[in-house]
């Protein structure tokens, strides 16, 4: 298994976990990113990839339970379209592109590190995909788009812009068709946030293929005092010329109050 050991055993799951892992991850305890590729994510606890193709995500922050279909886009870098030119020479540093630096033609060419602020520094850079979201097959989720907890996206969607909570969005690019529940039902989930909870002791009480039965279930043990909040392991991730490195963190991503 490699170094795919040491992620297991921290709560990484899936074929090939770590051989898309690049610069860093903080993650909670468990997640399943299989091997795709991804760039200085977050990702909340009980978060899964789908394991055929390959997805990418740069900068993306995924809340709990979130669900990602095979062989999408996730927040990949822009490039400036009113720029003499939009090929990274113009408007990248040496901290973001490291490997195209180390060519002395492109070195001698591109921006100095201290060459002032960037391209990258004035556009949003961070991409967030809600609790429970769910993102369909071959998507694409351009850079500083915000999915809202509960919302579903169609398999080979283009998502340009900020899609609420529990709708479900389809097309390119993707506009929203419905809510997955009537407006007084998604009011009810926001409120009582479930993913914030430990829901494992109850698993028994309820049948989850119930909406409305569950969402009462919860809302009365919320009410009573007898949900508990859910703070799973967390650890960060970092890979380097030194090989991979595993650092347990001190509190939840989600949550810490």
């Amino acid at each position: 298994m490699g170094e795919g050991r040491p992620l297991f055993e921290a709560g990484l799951g899936g074929v090939g976990i770590g051989a898309g892992l690049h610069g860093s991850l903080r993650f909670e305890r468990p997640c399943w990113p299989q091997g795709h590729r991804l760039k200085h994510c977050t990702m909340g606890a009980f978060t899964f990839f789908n394991a055929a193709g390959m997805t990418s995500a740069f900068r993306v922050h995924f809340g709990r339970y979130a669900q990602i279909g095979e062989s999408s886009i996730l927040g990949p870098p822009e490039h400036p379209q009113d720029w003499f030119s939009s090929h990274p020479f113009a408007f990248t540093r040496p901290r973001f592109t490291p490997g195209m630096y180390e060519f002395e033609e492109f070195a001698r060419l591109a921006p100095e590190a201290e060459g002032g602020p960037s391209y990258v520094d004035t556009v949003p850079s961070e991409t967030f995909i809600g609790h429970e979201a769910y993102v369909g097959a071959g998507c694409f989720v351009k850079r500083g788009v915000t999915i809202g907890p509960g919302a579903t996206i169609g398999a080979r969607s283009v998502v340009t812009r900020d899609i609420p909570a529990y709708a479900i969005a389809v097309g390119s690019p993707a506009r929203v068709i419905r809510l997955r529940f009537g407006e007084s039902i998604v009011e009810r989930l926001l409120k009582l946030e479930w993913w914030r909870y430990d829901l494992a002791p109850f698993k028994k009480q309820v049948d989850y293929s119930k909406m409305e039965a569950t969402l009462a279930f919860f809302e009365q043990k919320l009410a009573d005092g007898e949900l508990e909040a859910l703070r799973p392991p967390t650890y960060h991730v970092s890979r380097s010329a030194q090989g991979l490195r595993i650092d347990k963190l001190a509190t939840p991503l989600y949550y810490n109050d």
